[in-house]
């Protein structure tokens, strides 16, 4: 009942002296991760003073700023709000260059996230007066409608995990048509059948799964083809490369498109194939997205490496390896060597955990083992979903049933949790909105 009557104050009380005070933000949330994390330290120290919180948050889009500010108050009233108000416009409006406004009351968030818009993508528009971070919209052009191209996902056969495969290009990219003349859907077969051997001669060594070996699951479409989604980015090859955060936000510039364009369906991992060159080796920025492209760091991706890029990127993105692997180093398990997660290599002649010791086949209870992800088929008996382990808290998981009590505290990476994407997972994007 209280809540209900703070808000009520909100409403009874708003004046236009102060066009924020008392009125809820709406919209996308720069630094959201890190404001949630303000929040609860003050919600904390709120109830140890027994007293109210109030949050009023500044931030803007265009020049990826933000800022918030926070204070605990005996009582709920008009005089608490413009109060925070006032402080917060003083201390932020200048850094970010728009007005504050209310977070949260308490433990109770009134920020209105759903008014986002999910999915949107623009025809034929010029995006160039935005700033690069800005632009994380799909665009499609007149000549890029072509038969047996598909911009969205289709419909799916079943509801089981996938991988989704997206064709990207940049705005002023030539359409080699990758993803309709075949030669993408020749590639992931190449892929998929090395990674049958690989995974079939780890599990014979470490007697698991029958000794089977296993295939990711990819997204087909009815036909049984390979459901492969064309995206052509709003920057363009010259813009991407004098983009000054091309290992930040812009860098992640792929993931958000991508993500903006509708593909946000928690069973899903979506890979994303760059058909142009990219001054970076493929990467994974975390669940669900990850990134391989033609050419890489000034050179065109090998056919022989292409099989490793696939399953060493695509464990990453499904967590792996987690910090809770006995030879965890840098986001990798060795610095140089045969393993096929490795720090760095020349993306041949790997092993996947050769002793079955650390993340592959191995006997450790309280840590992932990446075999027994549901993006593999066949699916062990002891399956655990990456999204689960890697954006929730275990309290909401529903089909990973491991007690990996090491990994509890080592949140936070989740893409859907990075503060360039477009919505935090609390509130979540289109289906996993509906699916929560």
């Amino acid at each position: 009942m209280k809540k209900i009557f703070y808000i009520l104050l909100i409403v009874f009380f708003s004046s236009p002296l102060f066009a924020g005070v008392n009125e809820p933000g709406s919209g996308y949330v720069n630094g959201y991760t890190e404001i949630l994390k303000g929040y609860e330290r003050e919600l904390k120290s709120g109830a140890k003073k027994k007293k109210h919180t109030l949050i009023y948050v500044s931030t803007s889009g265009e020049n990826n700023s933000w800022a918030w500010e926070a204070s605990q108050f005996k009582e709920i009233n008009t005089k608490a709000h413009e109060k925070i108000y006032k402080r917060c416009i003083k201390r932020h409006k200048k850094v970010t260059g728009v007005d504050c406004f209310l977070f949260a009351i308490d433990d109770e968030v009134v920020w209105n996230f759903d008014a986002v818009v999910v999915k949107k993508t623009i025809y034929n528009t010029d995006l160039s007066e935005l700033p690069i971070i800005g632009r994380a919209l799909a665009i499609v052009l007149e000549e890029d409608k072509k038969p047996g191209r598909f911009f969205e996902d289709q419909p799916d056969v079943n509801d089981e995990y996938q991988m989704h495969v997206v064709y990207t290009l940049y705005k002023d990219s030539k359409d080699k048509e990758g993803d309709i003349n075949g030669k993408l859907e020749e590639l992931i077969k190449l892929a998929d059948d090395w990674i049958y051997k690989t995974t079939k001669k780890a599990n014979q060594k470490s007697n698991t799964m029958n000794g089977e070996g296993q295939r990711i699951k990819w997204d087909r479409r009815e036909d049984g083809k390979l459901d492969i989604s064309f995206v052509r980015l709003a920057i363009t090859k010259k813009e991407m490369k004098n983009c000054g955060d091309r290992y930040g936000s812009c860098a992640n510039i792929y993931g958000r498109t991508i993500v903006n364009s509708g593909f946000n369906n928690p069973k899903k991992i979506y890979f994303n194939f760059g058909d142009f060159a990219y001054g970076r080796s493929p990467y994974s920025g975390g669940f669900p997205i990850f990134s391989v492209f033609a050419k890489n760091e000034g050179r065109s991706l090998k056919t022989s490496e292409w099989p490793y890029f696939v399953l060493h990127e695509a464990l990453h993105t499904m967590g792996g390896i987690y910090t809770c692997a006995p030879k965890y180093r840098e986001g990798h398990n060795t610095r140089k060597t045969s393993d096929l997660m490795s720090r760095s290599g020349d993306g041949t002649n790997f092993t996947l955990d050769p002793k079955n010791d650390d993340y592959w086949g191995h006997n450790i209870k309280t840590c992932p083992d990446m075999q027994d992800s549901v993006y593999f088929t066949p699916t062990s008996d002891t399956p655990f979903d990456p999204f689960e382990v890697t954006c929730l808290t275990k309290d909401k998981w529903k089909l990973t049933k491991h007690n990996y009590e090491k990994y509890m505290d080592e949140k936070g990476k989740c893409f859907y949790s990075r503060g360039d994407i477009t919505m935090p997972w609390e509130k979540k994007l289109g289906i996993i909105k509906e699916n929560w």
